[in-house]
């Protein structure tokens, strides 16, 4: 295991780090199964037979396997000989949940293709593909998103055994991949054991407020944040947003209101919890860490968990 281990990581530093790949010659290796093995050890043992018996039929039989396994060889590279892969984008997901890397597979020949595919390290969670010919598909790769950050693509595997199940080819493909894994969300018990509108939640006070953009119309919205000139030229219903130091109503999501001794890790894990928990009330916040802030914009919730997902990487 140790040395298959240790090949497998050879083999994969060999390869360049590429967003598109075409399968050639020399990155597709073969190797026989293990019941490949076995039939090879079979057509010895005959061969061995008929040299001490001179029966003629046992070197016709050893030399029949002997020649299935040669047109294997042949068979399990056409399979993935010529094929194409590009990285797609993966979407950002929490940690602790499954990340799925998604690589278009195109087929420009005029024979069907059948392969798996895994990541590298990660055999047991191998997804089947057929690829008929001349013709693309998608393969979506999983992989559990341990911590957060921007995690890269690990090596892809790519392998067949088809038709005989006797000879394996297989390949080692890097994608310049990557996705971004936000903070696993805690709820804030520590300063909001209610929820997140509960006692204490810091308001910044009204004032001079600016103009954002405009959003979808909710429940609660005030007459003066209905847009009247959008109703009256689409008879769309929209609320104008706005910003400012001074938002009114606007909840503060600080990275200081917790103590200097709180972890990291904890401090992004609660202020996560609080952007989500702000977008399910569908309410006004403001998330402040040290040196940035996000206020109210357009798609505010993917930017503040990128900020969150990022924190310690963008100093």
């Amino acid at each position: 295991m140790r040395f298959r281990n240790r090949l497998q990581a050879w083999l994969i530093r060999r390869q360049p780090e590429s967003t598109e790949w075409t399968l050639r010659q020399q990155r597709i290796y073969l190797l026989p199964t293990t019941f490949g093995w076995t039939l090879l050890g079979v057509a010895l043992a005959i061969w061995v037979g008929a040299l001490n018996y001179a029966v003629s039929l046992a070197y016709a039989l050893s030399f029949w396997i002997i020649g299935l396994l040669l047109v294997s060889v042949l068979m399990a590279y056409r399979q993935l000989a010529g094929l194409t892969l590009q990285a797609g984008a993966a979407d950002p997901v929490f940690a602790g949940e499954t990340a799925h890397f998604e690589v278009r597979l195109d087929n420009p020949s005029a024979w069907p293709r059948t392969l798996q595919g895994h990541l590298a390290g990660r055999a047991e969670r191998a997804v089947g593909c057929q690829l008929p010919s001349r013709s693309s598909t998608w393969l979506s790769l999983p992989m559990t998103a341990e911590k957060r950050g921007l995690q890269a693509m690990p090596a892809l595997a790519l392998s067949s055994d088809v038709p005989f199940g006797l000879i394996r080819a297989f390949a080692y493909v890097r994608l310049r991949e990557h996705v971004l894994v936000y903070p696993a969300p805690l709820r804030d018990g520590l300063r909001h054991g209610q929820g997140a509108s509960g006692e204490g939640e810091a308001v910044l006070p009204a004032g001079e407020d600016e103009f954002s953009h405009l959003a979808a119309y909710r429940d609660g919205d005030t007459s003066r944040q209905i847009a009247w000139k959008v109703l009256a030229r689409r008879d769309v219903l929209a609320s104008k947003q706005f910003t400012g130091a001074t938002a009114a109503g606007c909840r503060l999501l600080d990275w200081h209101d917790y103590p200097p001794g709180q972890g990291v890790e904890s401090r992004l894990s609660w202020l996560a919890w609080r952007v989500l928990e702000c977008e399910r009330e569908r309410c006004c916040y403001r998330l402040r860490l040290p040196g940035v802030e996000v206020g109210p914009q357009p798609h505010q919730r993917e930017r503040a968990l990128a900020l969150l997902a990022r924190f310690g990487a963008l100093s």
